[in-house]
Formats: structure tokens, C-alpha cells, sequence
């Protein structure tokens, strides 16, 4: 993870506007050159890629064959599953958790899919995983999955570019200049939770759409959050 220059992130933005994802990024005075919106991965120090939404198989019939998890890569059509086919959901009979996170609430794991043979049944796969996320409301989001970073950027007027927005198992990073959480409708208590991380300079985990605003010194791009994600402490015994 980044160390950055914790700067008060803004949360609730006026003058909304028509949607947009990864559109092109607005100039803004700032103390800080803001970041180059093609950044990969690699320069980050993020890992944006392996995020799957996660749910337990409810069917009623004979284990292995039922009463796994289902799993879906984020941002993406398909998802390869153990046996090597692309799916629109991929079933994985086990888990293989390691640090021992609570999985009762988690519906968003980062981890990745691999085989393995049950006997008299197959290859049905088993899911390692490497963080666990549960939502700040009931149910999981289907917009765009993203990370969102506080970069450190300080600025004089506004739209500040404060932000980096990671593409969750994809490569793209943006700056945005803000980050609208009101419409989740989390309690204070969550709200409180997800600024924090972003005050800390950690990521949050969000779903949502971005918007374009217009502003006192332009057009910036707010990240308006449909659901956050906040990560499940790890148990290990």
C-alpha cells in the first residue's frame, strides 16, 4: 500500500450530472501535479485484480455437487472457472481460508479460483482467498467495482483531483476530484467507517457510477457510490 498525504477527502457533492465512466479528466490548479489517468497496476502499489462477488449455494442436494459458494469476477462479462470455462458465475465446492476470515457477512472476496477433484464427482474447485469484504447494506452492487485512494493531491480551488480510482480487476487508474457516499444510505456509523479508511490513506471498496459536476474552477468527476465494501479482519488461529 501507498503512503500518502492525508487531505479531508469531500464526500457530498452538488450539481450532479450526466454519467460517465473513465471519461477524460479536467485541469485544476493544484499544489500537486495530478496523476496520468493511464497508470497501470504495477506503479500503484495496489493489487486491483482478482475481486469476485461471493455468495453460498443454498440448493438442497448432495455435497459437493451443492452447498459451495458462487463466485463472479467483477467487471467482467464471464468468469473462468476451475475446470477452465468462461461462465457468467462460476460454483467452487470449498474455500481454502487460511487467515481465518469470518465469511458469514463477506460478499466480496479477493482471492482467485482453483481446481480441485472431489472424488466420484470431478473437478469442482476450491476458492483461496486472500480478503474478505462484506457490504455497508444488504445487497451487493452490479455497477462498476472500484478502489478509491486518497493521492495526496492539496489544491486551491475547486475541482481537486484528490482521488485515484482504481479499476477493480482491470488496469485503469483516474484521478476524480470526489466522492459521493449519500446515496448508499449506510448507517453514520458505516459512513464513518468508509471515510476513515479514505482519511488513513487506505482503499475503500465501492460500487457506482461516475458523474461529471461542474465547479468554481471547472468540470470535475465524483465517484457516486450505489454500495461500499468494508474489509472483514482476518482471525488466524
Amino acid at each position: 500500500m501507498k503512503t500518502r498525504i492525508s487531505t479531508l477527502t469531500p464526500i457530498l457533492l452538488s450539481f450532479l450530472i450526466s454519467s460517465t465512466a473513465f471519461t477524460q479528466e479536467a485541469s485544476v490548479d493544484t499544489v500537486k501535479i495530478t496523476n496520468n489517468s493511464k497508470s497501470t497496476s504495477a506503479d500503484s502499489g495496489f493489487d486491483q485484480q482478482g475481486y469476485y462477488t461471493f455468495r453460498p449455494d443454498l440448493r438442497k442436494c448432495m455435497s459437493p455437487v451443492c452447498g459451495g459458494f458462487f463466485v463472479k469476477a467483477v467487471n467482467q462479462k464471464l468468469t473462468r472457472c476451475a475446470n477452465g470455462r468462461r461462465q457468467a458465475e462460476c460454483y467452487v465446492a470449498s474455500l481454502s481460508n487460511r487467515k481465518n476470515f469470518d465469511m458469514s457477512s463477506a460478499v466480496l472476496v479477493q482471492g482467485a479460483i482453483k481446481p480441485k477433484t472431489y472424488p466420484e464427482f470431478g473437478n469442482l474447485g476450491i476458492f483461496a482467498v486472500a480478503a474478505a469484504f462484506s457490504s455497508a447494506t444488504e445487497t451487493i452492487g452490479e455497477q462498476l467495482f472500484v478502489g478509491l485512494e486518497n493521492n495526496g493531491i492539496v489544491c486551491i480551488t475547486t475541482p481537486c483531483f484528490s482521488v485515484d480510482q482504481y479499476l477493480l480487476n482491470g488496469k485503469k487508474i483516474r484521478a476524480i476530484s470526489a466522492i459521493d457516499l449519500e446515496a448508499v444510505g449506510a448507517s453514520d456509523e458505516l459512513l464513518g467507517e468508509a471515510r476513515s479508511i479514505i482519511d488513513s490513506g487506505e482503499v475503500l471498496i465501492a460500487s457506482g457510477v461516475n458523474r461529471q459536476t461542474e465547479e468554481v474552477g471547472g468540470k470535475g468527476v465524483a465517484f457516486v457510490a450505489e454500495r461500499f465494501y468494508l474489509p472483514i479482519k482476518a482471525e488466524i488461529k
